[in-house]
């Protein structure tokens, strides 16, 4: 199971958390509001020394694809798992690889 780091949040930053998979890669789920708006979240591979990053996944959770997709993951979710950081954090958590988590997401977009 993968090894999910502390939440973190910044008041003009939003919030984020890393995620170490399985397979020792690692990610980082980003809301660059934090809380419960609106915004966008995003999954990012860190790459030489976390001083960039590949983007795998965006979700704009003002639009109306988004919405879906996190009402789909919040539905009975408390606590922090009913905030939209906690919410992708589970959804992805039981990923092995990047590429599974890519085509978990990619399949939570097209529900």
């Amino acid at each position: 199971m993968a090894k999910v780091g502390r939440f973190v949040t910044d008041p003009k930053a939003g919030a984020y958390c890393q995620i170490t998979l399985d397979s020792g890669e690692k990610i980082v789920v980003n809301h660059d509001k934090g809380g419960f708006k609106g915004g966008h979240l995003t999954i990012e591979v860190p790459k030489f020394l976390g001083l960039s990053s590949e983007r795998i996944f965006v979700c704009d959770l003002d639009s109306a694809e988004g919405t879906g997709a996190l009402s789909r993951l919040t539905s009975g979710a408390q606590g922090v798992e009913a905030t939209p950081l906690g919410a992708f954090v589970r959804h992805v958590k039981e990923c092995s690889t990047v590429a599974e988590v890519r085509t978990r997401c990619a399949a939570l977009m097209t529900q």
